[in-house]
């Protein structure tokens, strides 16, 4: 590889945003007021913490960039400014330069660009909606005790409908080398050997929206180029997207990559659906090998004995390009609503958020069943991968104690959530969940929870952050030394019955000219 950038996710050195949380997680529970999760205009700030924004929907990228101007949305705006949508997929940090200048590149998954929240005539322009799609590079620099964004930085770029994409492994005679656009990205990972991985859900609807310009989405062929892993390399703006179809096509939710031992590459991904399945992938070669995620042993995870047992699947292209029967001839597992992964810095435990699936009738010892979600935890045995088999339980079961039978929280919890989507592990270990109710106003505000993972108060949950209404959180990233996590606050006013006239709030601005506008946001250790 020509780079190795230090990879955020994986500090050893323990920061004093994660000390603060395991400090407060480890007292004894508060006597908070009953309402202090109900969802609001603002957001609010958790206990330890000062919020920062970073970067918002409409911001600009580029320096010829046209001014933001919500009321009349053009393709120009969407291609060079910052997208409606948001979901942290990575963060790395170059190389540092000459001038000594602290610099991390931000990489997130723009999944929706919803008509009604987008358009302020109440139609739609899939046009513009399929340049608001797909994933945003931002470089940052560290300046004056804060991040901030660098407008026409190096490695800042879109890609989006548009991007031309290669195709490599054994699928590539049939569906073709190259194909335009990566479509409804949900999320990404790191990798431990400097690239990035951005999972491709369902692309289908789409397909249908983008039907009607011309590029090509009316063809039926042209779906085989959608539902893959996608692999670029952040720090070269000149890098094509790599769609690796080794790795079988699925609607995917979340993915995760790392490697075993001896360097070879391995990639966890879920399934987007209510009773969807866990992946995985270890590939055949070492990491530096630049097509090493082209060949490999695909497996699903099959429920058995105290977890889950890994069952190879056939590798042939019919059987990659329709993995979920794939996976279900196999026996995988249908967990409930499966999304976001984590693991820890010694590679020792894999978690996964489960968003809940009301219409499952019978549990089983890693789905409890109801609709406000769970987490489980796998441990991989001697810290390998590739291990045959994950003794796993259930480390977290969302809902309001008091009014949810079977909640499961550690002792000294200070909050409570449901609908967990999004994970990742802090400096000092610490589990941050994100939550995403689609908007839901009935129960309680989405935010970025944290929990410990070790020591007395293992289970324990506190908040760090509460997102207004309609607002989801879209993953959470770390930088240790600026003691900066960093959030995505999801299209904050997009209630069910919300749209661009009318929405549920106008956060962050709270202005009545400006419609609510999804924003990265740091928050930082006071």
């Amino acid at each position: 590889m020509r780079r190795r950038p230090v990879l955020l996710g994986a500090l050893a050195a323990l920061s004093a945003t994660a000390a603060r949380a395991q400090s407060v997680l480890g007292a004894p529970a508060l006597p908070l007021p009953q309402n202090f999760q109900t969802p609001a205009l603002d957001d609010k700030i958790g206990p330890g913490f000062s919020r920062i924004v970073i970067a918002r929907w409409g911001d600009l990228l580029q320096p010829d960039a046209p001014a933001f101007n919500p009321a009349a949305l053009t393709p120009a705006q969407a291609n060079d400014q910052f997208p409606y949508d948001a979901v942290i997929a990575a963060l790395v940090a170059p190389p540092l330069a000459q001038d000594g200048i602290p610099r991390l590149v931000l990489v997130t998954a723009n999944p929706t660009a919803p008509a009604r929240m987008l358009f302020a005539d109440g139609g739609d322009d899939p046009e513009v909606a399929g340049r608001e799609q797909g994933v945003t590079v931002v470089n940052l620099e560290y300046l004056g005790g804060r991040w901030v964004t660098v407008v026409g930085g190096y490695q800042t770029r879109r890609l989006s409908d548009g991007t031309l994409c290669q195709i490599s492994g054994p699928a590539v005679a049939q569906i073709g080398a190259t194909a335009q656009g990566v479509l409804a990205v949900n999320g990404g990972s790191t990798s431990p050997w400097g690239n990035v991985l951005l999972a491709e859900g369902d692309a289908g609807p789409w397909l249908t929206r983008l039907a009607g310009l011309g590029l090509g989405y009316n063809n039926p062929a042209d779906a085989a180029h959608y539902g893959w892993v996608v692999e670029f390399d952040p720090l070269d703006p000149l890098s094509l997207p790599v769609k690796r179809t080794a790795l079988g096509r699925i609607a995917r939710a979340g993915v995760l990559a790392t490697t075993t031992k001896d360097g070879r590459p391995v990639v966890f991904f879920t399934q987007d659906a209510a009773a969807g399945m866990l992946f995985r992938f270890v590939a055949a070669t070492n990491a530096t090998d630049g097509t090493a995620l082209d060949s490999g042993t695909l497996c699903v995870a099959v429920l058995g004995g105290d977890g889950i047992d890994w069952v190879d699947l056939p590798d042939d292209v019919p059987s990659l390009a329709g993995l979920a029967n794939t996976g279900i001839t196999a026996g995988g597992e249908g967990f409930d609503a499966p999304e976001g992964l984590a693991m820890s810095a010694d590679g020792a435990m894999l978690y996964l958020a489960c968003a809940g699936n009301a219409a499952r009738s019978v549990a089983d010892t890693l789905n409890p069943g109801g609709e406000a979600g769970h987490i489980v935890r796998f441990t991989i045995p001697g810290a390998d991968p590739a291990a045959r088999h994950f003794p796993a339980n259930i480390a977290l079961v969302a809902g309001n104690p008091a009014s949810d039978a079977g909640t499961q929280y550690g002792p000294g919890s200070q909050a409570w959530l449901r609908k967990p989507r999004t994970l990742a592990i802090d400096p000092a270990g610490n589990l941050w969940i994100g939550t995403d109710q689609r908007g839901s106003t009935t129960q309680t505000a989405d935010g970025l929870f944290v929990m410990q993972t070790t020591g007395p108060a293992q289970g324990a949950v506190a908040y760090a952050y509460l997102a207004p209404i309609g607002a989801a959180a879209g993953g959470a990233a770390f930088d240790a030394a600026s003691k900066t996590a960093f959030g995505a606050v999801r299209h904050p006013g997009a209630t069910p019955g919300a749209s661009f006239a009318k929405p549920a709030t106008r956060w962050p601005t709270l202005k009545p000219n400006m419609p609510p506008q999804t924003t990265i946001i740091g928050l930082v250790t006071q």
